[in-house]
């Protein structure tokens, strides 16, 4: 039988490395690592091989494979993330330096125990890990995997302490020592939680090597290896605070989670109820600002109907979800990393798509409400709504309106001669001209039958005088079968200042509305100013 245990600890390094490799394809980080463990696995049967041949040199092939195996686990340890200043991990320093110092105090090749130590330093590494951990930003994985390559030094020391053979201290921690890296590795790599059966196999591995520890102890002469048995019972307590604290931590943050949840909904499914504040900008704002606690990588959320609406920013990651309404629509959250909590989205979406339909559909009522529906443009009641904003606009910024009043030249004629269908038509080709002729601030407005308004912001009479103008002209270039003669356009314009209130505005309108009359006493297909003088003409 000998050698039987030293072969199977050898198939499990080997089958651990090759678990890590295989499970890394996504992040080749870890390909070192499993480099590494193959390597520690190797070291077991190269280690055997040597005690059979007698090897007594300096540097043997299990001294090489063992710092191929450190060599490969720093690699990987130092291109995780995130990382943490060291500060709860260091409370393992002072067991570490005193294990150390006993070591040297053995009988024994210098150099050897040199060597053992480097199974002590993929430790060291993880500790800026594992202290992301303890404050809940890092993988509570990394506890697993590191508990693993703390057996994994645990059974070297104890060989260098309790010398050959190897006691059954050194056999078990070695072996749970690469059944827990490949456990935590694989659990880091496909993000989950340690598991109440995990949790509970830690818990009593620690006691268990306590129990073996005192009863390998208990078979030597040496008092001063009683030390051995304090300082790993500190550090089984400092493994068993730790697991604690994050433990404690992940209840906290379900908890908290729950909180953020039982608000999230309750908002979206009040306010669901509710006509104030539905305004799609401001829901979608809403709605952002309670998913980001949820979510911590979501950084915008965007509305696709005939236009997108986006509140924050695009991201290549994108959860997509469908709007009922009778229009397409869709709804889009983007994320800067891969959306964590797949399920959370699922139980979201309903309530959300139903908070978002709702704004949308209550958005159509107000278009409809507002909105001309021959031409598209603003009606006389979205003109007054929309008017309001550009007063203020004008006043935070010190920039003028001009009002124009527009009237097509012998319109009834039209209608009179071709019927209504034909002068709808004419309608629409000069509505499709102010929509044209207007910016992203600027009104073009129905105001009923023939008689449109534009209100041009940050245009004085001058500057407006010249747009207007330019849809004139545009006017008499159109052609709509079956009309033989030209069209025209008569207008009138007054403002050209910053509006105070809508008493200004509707004081221009009259003015607007006078100069109109006498364009269309002065011969028609002109456009008058009312600034002084009171009437002048354009052209």
């Amino acid at each position: 039988m000998t050698g039987l245990p030293e072969l199977a600890l050898t198939f499990l390094g080997i089958a651990t490395g090759g678990v890590i490799w295989l499970q890394s394809r996504g992040e080749p980080v870890w390909r070192w690592a499993a480099f590494g463990t193959l390597a520690w696995g190797l070291q077991v049967m190269a280690w055997l091989i040597e005690r059979d041949l007698g090897w007594s040199a300096w540097f043997s092939p299990s001294d090489g494979l063992r710092v191929l195996g450190v060599l490969g686990w720093f690699l990987s340890l130092r291109k995780l993330h995130p990382k943490t200043r060291p500060i709860l991990s260091l409370s393992l320093l002072p067991a570490l330096a005193m294990a150390v110092l006993g070591l040297f105090t053995q009988p024994g090749q210098p150099l050897r125990q040199a060597l053992a130590l480097l199974d002590v330093l993929p430790l060291l590494l993880a500790l800026p890990l594992l202290e992301a951990t303890l404050r809940g930003r890092g993988s509570e994985a990394r506890l697993v995997w590191a508990a693993g390559l703390l057996f994994k030094a645990l059974g070297t020391f104890a060989l260098f302490w309790m010398g050959w053979p190897p006691v059954l201290l050194v056999y078990f921690a070695w072996g749970l020592g690469y059944v827990l890296i490949a456990w935590g590795v694989s659990l880091e790599l496909r993000d989950q939680a340690i598991s109440k059966p995990l949790l509970g196999l830690i818990h009593v591995s620690l006691i268990t090597s306590l129990v073996l520890l005192a009863t390998g102890l208990h078979q030597t002469t040496d008092p001063s290896l009683g030390l051995m048995l304090g300082l790993w019972a500190y550090v089984v307590l400092l493994a068993l605070a730790g697991l604690g604290l994050v433990v404690y931590k992940r209840i906290h943050k379900a908890e908290r989670r729950l909180e953020l949840w039982v608000g999230l909904l309750e908002s979206l499914a009040t306010k669901s109820q509710s006509t104030q504040s539905l305004a799609l900008q401001g829901v979608m704002e809403h709605v952002l600002d309670g998913l980001k606690p949820l979510f911590d990588n979501l950084v915008g959320l965007e509305v696709r109907t005939d236009v997108a609406i986006r509140v924050g920013q695009n991201a290549p990651y994108t959860r997509v979800f469908e709007l009922a309404l009778e229009t397409p629509a869709e709804g889009r959250l983007y994320f800067s990393g891969p959306p964590g909590d797949e399920r959370g989205l699922e139980a979201l979406a309903p309530l959300l798509t139903e908070r978002l339909r709702l704004s949308l559909t209550l958005n159509e009522w107000r278009s409809k409400a507002y909105t001309d529906p021959l031409t598209g443009l603003l009606n006389r009641r979205g003109f007054e709504r929309q008017m309001q904003r550009l007063i203020r606009l004008s006043q935070e910024t010190r920039k003028p309106i001009t009002l124009a009043l527009l009237d097509l030249d012998h319109f009834k004629r039209v209608n009179d001669t071709f019927g209504h269908l034909v002068g709808d038509e004419v309608l629409k080709a000069l509505a499709a001209l102010l929509h044209k002729a207007s910016r992203t601030d600027d009104l073009a407005v129905r105001l009923g039958g023939e008689e449109f308004c534009l209100a041009l912001f940050g245009a004085g009479l001058e500057d407006a005088g010249r747009v207007l103008e330019r849809v004139r002209s545009e006017v008499k270039a159109l052609q709509i079968t079956p009309i033989s003669w030209k069209l025209s356009l008569s207008g009138g314009m007054a403002g050209g200042e910053i509006p105070t209130t809508m008493t200004t505005v509707q004081r221009w309108l009259e003015q607007a509305d006078q100069a109109l009359y006498d364009a269309k006493q002065g011969g028609r297909d002109r456009v008058y100013s009312a600034a002084p003088p009171i009437l002048k003409p354009l052209k």
